[in-house]
């Protein structure tokens, strides 16, 4: 059996969303109809058994990939029509080597720590979920740099058969920093919407200024009690391109009351009430 992938209300304008941790003050708009009709064509079979068994290690030393990284593929997935592809970057707690041995040895067994990949290996990621999941593994140390994150998107899209409208790019506190350098860098050269948590912008605004969100859709979420990455220049960064003159892509920013760095686990399980991040990411595909 086949559905295709529901929505809920995401909006196509720009959004403020500030919560108290679960309950949303401002709700969104629903989704356009030319955003809910973009993603009519998306659609996979929904019984095909626990995502754990489509997510699977690939261990540097047996990859052409610039990164080791977990692969998660959607029910149905042939490799050749092409499907949405989204790339998670994890935080700083699971930096490694990228290796995985089967006695438990290596780093990138630390990868399903947080995020999409967790809920994929606890089976709580719906098959209703169309996209590809390719989570990198950063090195020993740091951040991903922009250049790393763009070597690897590069890489995932030529050995995979992706949608070129639907690449989507989320990251979580390290991850967040480098998937805000990369967009910096590369604004949407090939990524149609990001999903950033707890990260810090950096020189995004006096490099890009609302040039970033022209084409590029953008959700940034962050707690105002964060005693690890700074809450005040997300709050000052996604202040400014909320107040971008129109036309641009949708933008959303998500300041949660009281919430600590850790409000990634509420946003990708969908369990804050924000919203269904997900169908955000594909109501938003390139133009």
């Amino acid at each position: 059996m086949f559905c295709a992938v529901g929505l809920l209300a995401c909006s196509s304008d720009p959004d403020t969303t500030t919560t108290d941790g679960g309950t949303d003050d401002v709700a969104t708009n629903d989704v356009s109809s030319n955003d809910a009709a973009a993603t009519k064509d998306v659609v996979v079979p929904i019984d095909a058994g626990p995502s754990s068994e489509r997510q699977k290690p690939i261990s540097k030393d047996m990859t052409t990939a610039p990164n080791g990284y977990y692969e998660y593929l959607p029910p149905g997935y042939d490799g050749t029509a092409p499907v949405p592809l989204m790339i998670f970057w994890h935080g700083v707690g699971e930096d490694g080597d990228g290796l995985f041995e089967p006695d438990g040895g290596g780093d990138l067994h630390k990868v399903p720590t947080n995020g999409p990949p967790k809920l994929i290996a606890a089976d709580q990621w719906p098959n209703s979920r169309p996209f590809i999941v390719l989570s990198p593994q950063h090195g020993m140390s740091g951040c991903p740099s922009a250049s790393e994150i763009d070597a690897f998107i590069t890489w995932a899209i030529a050995h995979y058969s992706v949608d070129p409208k639907r690449v989507y790019l989320t990251g979580l506190s390290c991850g967040a920093i480098g998937s805000w350098a990369y967009i910096t860098v590369y604004e949407a050269k090939v990524v149609a919407a990001t999903l950033l948590i707890s990260g810090d912008p950096g020189n995004a605004w006096a490099a890009d200024g609302c040039g970033l969100i022209k084409d590029l859709a953008l959700w940034s979420v962050h707690g105002t009690n964060d005693q690890k990455v700074a809450y005040g220049p997300d709050e000052a960064e996604m202040t400014n391109l909320l107040a971008c003159p129109k036309p641009h892509a949708d933008v959303h920013w998500t300041s949660v009351d009281g919430g600590p760095h850790d409000v990634w686990t509420q946003t990708y399980d969908l369990s804050a009430g924000y919203g269904d991040v997900y169908a955000w990411m594909l109501a938003n595909p390139k133009p």
